[in-house]
C-alpha cells in the first residue's frame, strides 16, 4: 500500500530536532566531543589497492599509483608504531659482573653488544622507515605545490592518505620521545660499541 506523496511531506515536515532535544537530559558532557583524525568515512579504501586503474588508462592513473604507495607505507608505519608502543627496555635484564669476575668481562661485553645491537636494528629501521615516509610526504606535497597542479589538485583519498601518513609519522616521533628506555638502551649501546 503505497503511502500519498503529500501525507508523506505533511509527516517529514512534522520532525524537528526540537523533539529530539526534549529527550536529551539536561547533564552536560564531561568528555566534551572526541576529536580523531579518521578518514574512513571520507577516503574509501580499496581491497584490490586499486590494481585495475591502469587497464582503464584513466587520468587518475598517477594519483593512484601515489595512493597506494602512502597506504603501503600507512600499514608498515603502524606497524613499526605497535612495534615501538610495546618497546620494553632490556638493559635492565642484562647481567652486570661482580669485581672479582672482571676477567670475563670482554666476553659480558661482546654478548651484552649482541643483544643491544639486535633491539637497536629495530629502531634503525624505523628510523629509516621514517626518513623514506617524510620523504614521500614532502614529494607529494611539492607535486602538488606546483601551478600548474593547482586546478586539478589531488583527490579527496589522496589528501586523507597524506594526512594519515602524516599522523602515523607524528605518532612514531611522540613515541620515540615520549618512551624513556629507547634512549637509555641506546646509550648503553654506544657505551658498549666503544669498549675494547
Amino acid at each position: 500500500m503505497a503511502i500519498p506523496v503529500e501525507e508523506a511531506i505533511a509527516a517529514l515536515s512534522t520532525f524537528s530536532l526540537e523533539l529530539y532535544s526534549k529527550f536529551q537530559d539536561e547533564q552536560p558532557d564531561v568528555q566534551g566531543l572526541a576529536v580523531l583524525l579518521s578518514s574512513e568515512r571520507y577516503a574509501t579504501n580499496s581491497p584490490i589497492e586499486y590494481s585495475d586503474v591502469a587497464a582503464y588508462r584513466l587520468s587518475l592513473g598517477e594519483d593512484t599509483k601515489a595512493i597506494n604507495q602512502l597506504n603501503t607505507l600507512i600499514k608498515e608505519g603502524k606497524e613499526m608504531t605497535s612495534l615501538l608502543y610495546t618497546y620494553r627496555s632490556c638493559v635492565k635484564a642484562l647481567p652486570q659482573l661482580p669485581d672479582s669476575m672482571k676477567h670475563n668481562q670482554a666476553d659480558l661485553y661482546l654478548e651484552t653488544y649482541q643483544v643491544l645491537d639486535m633491539e637497536m636494528s629495530h629502531l634503525r629501521e624505523i628510523q629509516r622507515w621514517q626518513a623514506s615516509a617524510a620523504s614521500k610526504l614532502a614529494a607529494d606535497m611539492q607535486r602538488f605545490s606546483r601551478p600548474e597542479r593547482l586546478v586539478n589538485g589531488p583527490t579527496i583519498t589522496h589528501f586523507w592518505s597524506m594526512l594519515k601518513l602524516l599522523d602515523v609519522l607524528l605518532q612514531l616521533d611522540h613515541l620515540k620521545n615520549a618512551k624513556a628506555s629507547i634512549p637509555n638502551d641506546f646509550s648503553w649501546y654506544k657505551r658498549y660499541m666503544v669498549m675494547p
